[in-house]
């Protein structure tokens, strides 16, 4: 898949899953935000400009996608190996094999335990050793 059949299905996907919400909220930025002022992830203050201070992972995918464009990424480059190998936030994993991979729900549901029972022992956010275990 290349990157702009990802921009095309982000035109008509919602916003966010059950699952990248909830650990969004509970567990990575969302959480942090309350607490993090000074030193805020870029994506968030752009979202509170550009998107109504909706945090959505369809917003943080699409500022994102548009962001490797606009640094010498091509719409026809593959999505996979040139950005998706690359994510480490769980909650923008999980949406993305949603919405974009087309994954059903119920295959993601152990996904979605290993990544609360991860920072239920205090895991890292955005840890890469962690993010290549869930990403596929």
């Amino acid at each position: 898949m290349d990157i702009g059949e990802v921009l095309d299905i982000l035109e008509n996907a919602k916003g966010d899953t059950e699952f990248s919400k909830d650990i969004f909220n509970s567990y990575e930025e969302g959480m942090q935000d309350d607490d993090l002022r000074k030193g805020r992830r870029d994506w968030l203050i752009i979202a509170d400009i550009y998107n109504d201070r909706n945090y959505t992972q369809k917003f943080h995918l699409k500022n994102y996608l548009h962001f490797k464009l606009e640094d010498g990424l091509c719409r026809k480059d593959n999505f996979e190996n040139r950005c998706y190998r690359y994510f480490n936030n769980s909650a923008l994993i999980l949406y993305t094999r949603e919405i974009i991979f087309n994954e059903k729900k119920e295959t993601l549901n152990s996904i979605y335990e290993k990544v609360k029972d991860y920072y239920n022992q205090n895991g890292k956010i955005n840890s890469q050793s962690f993010a290549a275990k869930i990403r596929y």
